[in-house]
């Protein structure tokens, strides 16, 4: 993975999600079925008794490096993009453990931290959220975490409260850090040259059974089409899953929308 924009293909998941898989995946099947039609001609011209041998022993080469290499992108980019979710998770849960901690502080620094934890969730949800589309983070959303800081650094925990306060500041590093993970998985993005391979690679391995001669000449154009369903169907999951926060199929904000609601039930309880 790489830092990137990636603008070309951020942009291709502003699109409806059925209409990029029709594109995609319609469009590599339409090119294999072209390329049996196509070169037609020029295999029939060149088919011989070795004609199918060697193209046979070229495609297992190309279509097992193929394999490896997709495989090994799939499994990169969709570990980011579960990575993301449970990061996301786990911030907005360590957040409404802050603000059932400072149940346990006295007035006034427990309305100030809870308030503090409050605006931060609100300006991932309003601010932060809708950035991280565009892979960058919130200079609002980092200005409510400064106030984190401004709010807790100061206070000067007793006994009675002092577990609660140091558990609550080891939380916010826990926080910062799960922030600064989500920022970074916004950003990245698999290098052009990993696309480069991606669609040179997918064309060569077509290439290469589409060379292979068979005599039913529908068959063969099936058979094609089908293997390139796949190759596009490989492209388009890692297109929709390189940028976790943008599309369709993206990692939400229900997390801190849940944590919202369950603090809102902490509070209800709370004495005043």
């Amino acid at each position: 993975m790489t830092t990137s924009t990636g603008g070309f293909f951020m942009n291709i998941l502003d699109l409806p999600v059925w209409l990029v898989g029709v594109l995609i995946v319609g469009g590599a099947a339409a090119l294999g079925v072209a390329l049996v039609y196509g070169l037609d001609v020029f295999v029939k011209q060149h088919r011989g008794e070795e004609h199918n041998q060697a193209i046979s022993d070229g495609f297992q080469a190309v279509a097992t490096m193929y394999a490896i290499v997709a495989g090994l992108l799939v499994f990169g980019v969709y570990t980011t993009f579960e990575s993301s979710s449970q990061d996301s998770a786990t911030e907005a849960s360590t957040l409404v453990l802050m603000y059932r901690s400072a149940q346990a502080f006295p007035q006034p620094e427990r309305d100030q931290a809870q308030q503090a934890v409050v605006a931060y969730i609100h300006s991932v949800i309003d601010d932060e959220w809708p950035a991280l589309a565009d892979g960058a983070g919130s200079p609002k959303t980092s200005e409510a975490m400064d106030h984190l800081f401004d709010v807790y650094n100061p206070m000067t925990p007793n006994d009675r409260w002092t577990d609660q306060y140091n558990r609550s500041v080891n939380d916010l590093g826990d926080v910062v850090k799960l922030r600064n993970e989500r920022i970074d998985h916004a950003r990245a993005s698999l290098p052009p040259i990993y696309w480069f391979l991606l669609f040179a690679g997918g064309f060569v391995t077509l290439l290469y059974v589409a060379l292979s001669y068979v005599q039913r000449r529908g068959m063969h154009a099936l058979a094609v089409g089908l293997m390139a369903t796949m190759v596009g169907l490989v492209i388009f999951l890692l297109l929709e899953v390189n940028h976790p926060f943008r599309g369709e199929i993206a990692v939400t904000k229900d997390n801190f929308e849940n944590a919202l609601t369950s603090i809102s039930q902490i509070g209800a309880g709370q004495p005043k």
